[in-house]
């Protein structure tokens, strides 16, 4: 069903729609936020200050991933409850509103801009894991069309902002925020069921990393951070003229998960690798309007990299059907997050001592093109590893069982094996092959022998654990639990 498998041309399902437009709207605001307003609103300080003040955004991400990753072992953590929403929203917010005070001619010292934009960034990195967890949890035919039409949606969104005058494009931003809080809230409740993926309540396994990957993660991160400052140093239109790459970068992608095309992933990084690192080796030795160019092709290729990723890492947490993909996605983003930010003080550290542009920036950023070579060929992702079909590729597959066992048994078996992964009590446990079976409450009343205030409250236990909010996605989801084959 997904990238390791032919894809399935069906048309976009309603659910999938407003995922990817809530989606879209956090890729909107998060390239007006990181790359825009700052690069808009504060010019009254210099070009090396503003670099050291917009990095702060990005080691918020990498914070925020940092903290998902230590919230998500303990069970009790839920990112989706509306307290954590709602602090999501505000921290989101924060940024935009800054813009506006400055707006106004008011003064906001350098330091609190630090804070406003570290909050920016963990805003940024809970509502990618929120995100990519909904990915998991609807039923979609490819990962990669919902995270490149996202991006793409994102980019177009963008493009609106920057039409707009600039009074009002802060509450663009924090309009497409809001959206894209309350759309989350909404598909995760009545679409993101834990149906298609294992939700609250189990830790008991999560997804193995393959370590090979994680360098040429952050030499991707750092070659694409040093690119992003060059634009952001080079004036508000050329920020504009960059982003708008983000279009066609996610779109090839789409374009080919759209039509049913699987690439590997080794391939896309081998093109990735060549477009990246042959305009970095153009830059130093071109006018200005060819470093315009090639650094527009490095924002595609970082678009479409971060297509490619998305999926990779929700298509690898689904296939272990051990825990939910905002508890085990965290740690895998953060290598990529951390290049971009290594990249982006990298940068920011060189304008300080040379100025913007320097020769000695360009120098480094040809050496960093090289790095990314030579750890990429040493890191190279195994295609045995990541582009072969894995085991639980398509969550529409039939489970692997045995084909001794008897409807009923193997009924049971799913049962026992649910109640176990999510820790069900006993009591819990008989009371949840009732529901399964599509038993009502007083039926398990009478045959329990057991009182209406108590079927009810283990009921209740049963659904919060299980993160369902309804008998028949419980039936559904015991019904297409996959059983390990027996001898």
């Amino acid at each position: 069903m997904d990238d390791g498998n032919a894809v399935s041309k069906r048309r976009i399902g309603a659910m999938e729609l407003l995922s990817i437009g809530g989606f879209a709207c956090f890729f909107g605001w998060m390239l007006v936020s990181f790359y825009w307003l700052f690069a808009e609103y504060i010019q009254d300080v210099s070009v090396a200050e503003r670099d050291v003040v917009q990095m702060f955004v990005f080691a918020g991400l990498v914070l925020g991933y940092f903290v998902l990753y230590l919230a998500g072992k303990n069970k009790r953590f839920d990112l989706f409850k509306i307290k954590w929403l709602a602090t999501t929203a505000v921290l989101s917010m924060l940024l935009p509103l800054a813009a506006v005070v400055l707006d106004f001619g008011m003064t906001i010292p350098s330091a609190a801009l630090c804070v406003v934009n570290l909050c920016a960034g963990i805003g940024g990195a809970v509502l990618t894991v929120s995100w990519l967890d909904v990915c998991s949890r609807i039923r979609l035919q490819s990962f990669r069309r919902f995270t490149s039409l996202s991006l793409v949606g994102g980019g177009i969104l963008f493009t609106l902002v920057a039409m707009v005058p600039n009074r009002v494009q802060p509450a663009f931003c924090i309009i497409y925020a809001l959206l894209s809080v309350g759309l989350l809230h909404f598909v995760r409740a009545r679409g993101g069921s834990a149906t298609c993926a294992p939700p609250i309540g189990s830790c008991k396994k999560t997804w193995e990393f393959a370590w090979e990957i994680e360098p040429s993660l952050i030499a991707f991160g750092i070659v694409f951070g040093l690119t992003f400052v060059y634009l952001f140093n080079s004036g508000i239109d050329t920020v504009l003229v960059g982003l708008l790459f983000v279009i066609p970068g996610a779109g090839i992608i789409a374009a080919f998960a759209l039509r049913g095309k699987n690439i590997g992933i080794t391939v896309i990084q081998r093109i990735l690798l060549c477009v990246t690192v042959l305009s970095c080796l153009a830059m130093p030795f071109a006018d200005k309007w060819v470093q315009l160019a090639c650094s527009c092709l490095v924002v595609a290729s970082w678009a479409a990299f971060v297509s490619v990723n998305y999926a990779l890492v929700v298509k690898k947490s689904v296939e272990n059907w051990g825990a939910p993909v905002f508890r085990q996605v965290p740690v895998r983003l953060i290598f990529s997050a951390l290049g971009f930010l290594l990249g982006w003080a990298i940068a920011a550290t060189m304008t300080v001592i040379y100025g913007a542009h320097s020769d000695a920036f360009m120098i480094v950023r040809l050496c960093m093109a090289f790095v990314l070579v030579v750890v990429v060929m040493l890191f190279f992702p195994s295609p045995e590893r990541h582009d072969r079909p894995g085991a639980a590729a398509g969550r529409e597959a039939k489970p692997v069982v045995s084909s001794n066992l008897s409807d009923r048994e193997l009924f049971e078996r799913r049962c026992k094996d649910v109640a176990e992964l999510y820790q069900l009590s006993p009591r819990e446990t008989d009371i949840l092959e009732f529901l399964a079976k599509g038993r009502n409450a007083a039926y398990i009343q009478s045959k329990l022998t057991i009182s209406p205030h108590t079927v009810k409250s283990h009921i209740y236990s049963i659904y919060r654990k299980l993160d369902i909010h309804s008998q028949q996605k419980l039936m559904d989801f015991v019904e297409e639990y996959p059983i390990e084959a027996t001898d």
